[in-house]
């Protein structure tokens, strides 16, 4: 295929009919991608043969709020709850204060969901927990807790006391009477 017959081909899409089909295929793309990237507004605890118990999403959300400002070092917690089949699995996303060791506030913060996702909302079919960490608060910086430091402009050791402490041994001894 040449360049002729590839412009050609391209004039021929441009017709209104094909470029309407394309548009409609487009929007429709984006339909899918939205519905299926769209947070369920609740979620199924159980099923009992009457019928089926559901936990609202605020009600997921109130509980990892909650649960995430009992621990100091844990802020802004944000939700993505992701149901897979019948399994029900979350992604929670924190910023780290000061002080905070990632391992410690993850697992802390797993089991204490995971009890209470199961116990006091009944959530039977629990999938996976993950912990996000987005960001990183640091303390403030205390004046009290400066070292001394060397800057950096000044080296530890000047140049000559360097070549002073070197043993050059005697052909430079040698070289300097003959010149």
């Amino acid at each position: 295929m040449n360049w002729q017959e590839l412009q050609e081909s391209v004039q021929y899409l441009a017709q209104p009919t094909y470029l309407y089909l394309l548009g409609a295929a487009a929007v429709l793309f984006v339909l899918l991608v939205l519905l299926k990237r769209r947070q369920p507004k609740s979620v199924v605890a159980y099923s009992t043969e009457n019928g089926r118990v559901m936990v609202a999403r605020s009600a997921i959300s109130e509980l990892v709020q909650t649960s995430c400002e009992q621990i100091s070092a844990v802020s802004k917690p944000k939700i993505k709850i992701k149901a897979r089949g019948k399994v029900t699995h979350f992604e929670i996303r924190v910023k780290l204060m000061s002080g905070g060791s990632l391992r410690q506030i993850e697992s802390t913060l797993q089991t204490h969901l995971r009890r209470n996702l199961t116990e006091n909302l009944g959530i039977e079919r629990l999938g996976r927990i993950d912990i996000t960490a987005t960001g990183f608060k640091s303390g403030k910086i205390s004046d009290l807790t400066r070292t001394p430091q060397i800057p950096m402009d000044e080296p530890e050791f000047a140049e000559s006391d360097d070549i002073a402490s070197m043993d050059l041994g005697d052909d430079v001894d040698e070289k300097t009477e003959k010149k």
